[in-house]
């Protein structure tokens, strides 16, 4: 037997009330000689012991009443046979594999329409008023409802327009969110039910620690629960899916040809020398092309794309369908520019008459080429170049991207204006100068600089040695380019003077700068830090071709323009993004307290209300399960495309064999079923049993009644006591 409220049952202690009681009020006897009392001592000797016992059954009872009153309120549990008790009503966590594997299908049965159909079969033939929970494996487990119901009509019909594709099944995450579930459940019988295909990806080793800790949470709550795997999957060998979509551009223009690249990945053991793969861009089919994937293999398939309209663009890449049709094709948002505004702030304007030769000279022609040589092409990045006090918080709305050259100092205002830009995604780039001031670059600016500034190395005399850019392979996209020496090297650069930049310090986090490129001299020569969602760069030279040859060679033009689209492209915040994952999009501030329209792959609009924060509105929503494309209307904007794909690690299909099930479900000392009648089986065997707070209740209201009428009887009688009249010989006796 166990108890709900276990803290309760000293509450029985309470039954030493009543002797305390009697303890307390015990008659005391004063004695009185009278020479008359020895005629009643027979009498009081005859009736002693039956008054005696009549006032300990009185007691029993007295003490009875308490401790039955705890015990109820205890709320104990039999943990017995259930014919013996009756069936009892339950709550019961269904724990569902909704990630996108269990869609795929042998013989046109889907694993996912089975385990609904089990699912649903196992809540109509549950008790009347039993409590349920079904809850969703996908991305770590979320409730199909808020909250678990007693209304089983209502769970079984939403469970009925459930589908999966819902990114990786996460066993530890999701039997942790049933064990909070079960102890916030109401009835005394407690039933873990956990269906899925058992996926191979799904159960990894590396987590079988955390499986057994959620399973330790459930076993010791004050009613543990019986738990039972079910396994629900079917052996599905052959699989193909477009893994990742890749893109030629960091930022895509108007009229400007990207390449999209679709990487695909054979699973199975089937020999495909011809598929088909067709790109569609706004719904509207733009190319198809033929790949050869043999067995277990990877391949690649190229698409030239461009876009004559700027704004929000939807790419769709799929092959021909198979077994699982989740993983056959994948989406992707792109947003179009037809400019980058970018503010070139000048530090130093009025040190020379011919512009070619000041910072912000130089960084413009290589920038902007097209609107230098007064062409009649568009330039992607738009330059705008204002004098340091020209930096305005106006100035900065009107910007994508920020380019510091040879800044002496900001005013404080200047420098929150330029943090916060930052942190809501904005990019910066710094090139330093002979005007900067290093204690304000490692005091005030410390925040945005990605290393400290220490003295200036080189020496700017006539035939004074140069320092080089070492060679390596470059890992950030911005310097990616130049792994391929057809696009230019960066070795032939030769910098007379620089700033030793410090080197970053490490403390294992995402918001650790990082060195992008070094000198021959070990020393930085640029750096990158994130702030809020925004990325800052730094160089440790000048702009000009005072202190280097930079802009003098031929990697110059496509180096800046590089950094800057980088840092322009930080689309913030994200539209490619993850079941699970949250909707969020930045709108003017006037739109504030409106309401934008957002409508899913269902088809249906819903509305969803613009909050301001700070200096913009803001829409969130979800977090979102469900994959697909939405589509995002702000109040009298442009529609805005958000793409939410599934996690593809589930492609491979590949189940834990039958011995390695069992040996699992053995190590956590948990059943495994594989079909309904034999969960049911299970499910009688294991049975808790039922509460009997409701018995001991009753047993205190009816011991409250035989208090009051066996007090009223003893009583009584006692009034009724006969007396023995005594003959002469006892007189005589006792008179002597």
């Amino acid at each position: 037997m166990t108890f709900l409220n276990a803290a309760l049952v000293a509450g029985t202690a309470a039954l030493s009330i009543p002797i305390i009681i009697h303890l307390f009020h015990k008659s005391r006897f004063k004695v009185v000689k009278w020479g008359a009392m020895h005629l009643l001592e027979m009498v009081i000797r005859t009736n002693q012991r039956r008054i005696r016992m009549e006032q300990w059954i009185l007691l029993a009872i007295r003490c009875a009443i308490p401790a039955l009153l705890a015990f109820a309120m205890a709320r104990p549990i039999w943990q017995g046979s259930s014919r013996l008790l009756g069936d009892a009503r339950a709550s019961t966590v269904v724990l569902l594999d909704n990630s996108y594997s269990m869609d795929a299908a042998r013989a046109g049965a889907a694993n996912f329409s089975l385990a609904k159909d089990n699912v649903q079969q196992l809540i109509a033939g549950m008790q009347s008023k039993s409590e349920v929970h079904v809850v969703l494996m996908g991305q770590g487990g979320h409730g199909l409802l808020d909250a678990p119901t007693y209304d089983l009509s209502r769970i079984t019909q939403v469970l009925g327009k459930t589908s999966a594709g819902y990114g990786t099944a996460r066993v530890p995450q999701a039997l942790d969110f049933a064990a909070g579930s079960l102890e916030t459940m109401h009835e005394p019988v407690r039933q873990l039910v956990m269906l899925t295909d058992f996926q191979r990806v799904s159960f990894d080793p590396v987590e079988d620690k955390l499986i057994t800790a959620a399973l330790d949470r459930i076993s010791k709550q004050a009613i543990p629960a019986s738990v039972t795997f079910w396994d629900v999957g079917q052996d599905v060998k052959e699989n193909i899916a477009i893994e990742s979509l890749d893109f030629s551009k960091l930022m895509v223009g108007v009229g400007q040809k990207i390449q999209i690249r679709a990487n695909l990945r054979n699973f199975g053991a089937a020999n495909h020398q011809d598929l088909r793969v067709t790109l569609k861009v706004d719904g509207k089919d733009k190319g198809a092309s033929q790949v050869a994937l043999g067995p277990n293999s990877k391949a690649q398939v190229l698409f030239t794309q461009s876009f004559e309209t700027a704004g929000s663009h939807v790419v769709e890449i799929s092959t021909e369908p198979d077994a699982l049709a989740a993983d056959n094709s994948i989406l992707a948002s792109i947003p179009v520019r037809d400019r980058i505004p970018v503010l070139l702030v000048d530090g130093a304007p009025g040190d020379t008459s011919d512009d070619i030769k000041s910072e912000t000279g130089y960084l413009q022609i290589a920038l902007s080429p097209f609107m230098a040589g007064k062409v009649e092409q568009a330039d992607l990045l738009q330059t705008r170049v204002i004098p340091a006090e020209g930096l305005t918080q106006k100035a900065l709305s009107e910007s994508q991207l920020v380019v510091l050259a040879n800044i002496r100092r900001l005013g404080d205002d200047q420098l929150k204006a330029l943090e916060d830009f930052v942190r809501t995604g904005g990019g910066l780039l710094v090139f330093p100068g002979d005007k900067t001031d290093t204690a304000w670059w490692n005091g005030a600016f410390s925040k945005l600089a990605p290393l400290p500034l220490g003295g200036i190395a080189g020496d700017l005399k006539e035939g004074a040695p140069s320092m080089g850019i070492t060679s390596q392979r470059f890992d950030n996209p911005a310097l990616e380019l130049f792994n391929d020496p057809r696009n230019g090297s960066m070795n032939e650069a030769a910098l007379k003077v620089w700033f030793r930049m410090r080197p970053p310090e490490k403390t294992g986090g995402a918001l650790d700068p990082v060195v992008l490129a070094r000198l021959d001299s070990g020393d930085p020569f640029l750096a990158e830090k994130p702030f809020g969602e925004g990325r800052v760069i730094a160089c440790a030279t000048a702009a000009d071709a005072d202190w280097s040859n930079l802009p003098a060679r031929p990697f110059f033009l496509p180096l800046t323009q590089r950094l800057c689209v980088y840092l322009a492209s930080n689309v913030y915040p994200p539209r490619n993004l993850e079941v699970g994952q949250q909707l969020i999009s930045f709108l003017p501030t006037d739109a504030a307290g409106k309401k934008a329209l957002l409508t899913g792959p269902d088809g249906v609009p819903v509305e969803v209300p613009v909050v301001k924060k700070e200096t913009r509105g803001v829409v969130e929503y979800g977090p979102i399960f469900n994959p697909g494309l939405y589509t995002l209307v702000p109040p009298g904007g442009a529609a805005i495309h958000y793409v939410f794909n599934a996690d593809r690690r589930e492609s491979d299909l590949s189940r834990l064999t039958e011995q390695e099930i069992n040996d699992l479900a053995k190590s956590h000392k948990v059943p495994v079923v594989r079909s309904l009648e034999e969960y049911k089986q299970l499910e009688h065997r294991n049975r808790f049993g039922t509460e009997l707070w409701k018995w001991f209740l009753w047993a205190l209201l009816a011991f409250c009644f035989l208090e009051l009428i066996l007090q009223r009887f003893f009583t009584r009688r006692r009034t009724k006591l006969p007396v023995k009249p005594l003959s002469a010989s006892d007189l005589v006796g006792r008179n002597g």
